[in-house]
């Protein structure tokens, strides 16, 4: 049992290690896309939150604009939940 915890322990810091390396936010913290300039939010050692900035959308009742929210992940980027602002 000993040798398999060794081997999960090794495997573990070795992908958390690979993940905080090819994160998107570590080697370009403004630039979302290639040529869509985005906000880095969060950047966390294995994954960054960003929101892009230009292509907001209005809501239904006009009170938000309402951001797209991107999670990158080992040199992609997934859509997440959109962020909601209140129009001043």
């Amino acid at each position: 049992m000993k040798k398999y915890a060794q081997f999960i322990l090794v495997a573990t810091i070795m992908s958390i290690g690979l993940l905080g390396i090819t994160n998107p936010g570590f080697k370009q913290p403004y630039r979302l896309f290639d040529s869509v300039e985005g906000k880095l939010i969060h950047n966390y050692y294995v994954f960054s939150v960003y929101r892009q900035d230009n292509s907001y959308t209005v809501s239904d009742n006009g009170k938000y604009k309402v951001y797209k929210r991107f999670i990158g992940i080992a040199l992609n980027f997934f859509e997440i939940s959109p962020l909601k602002v209140e129009q001043e």
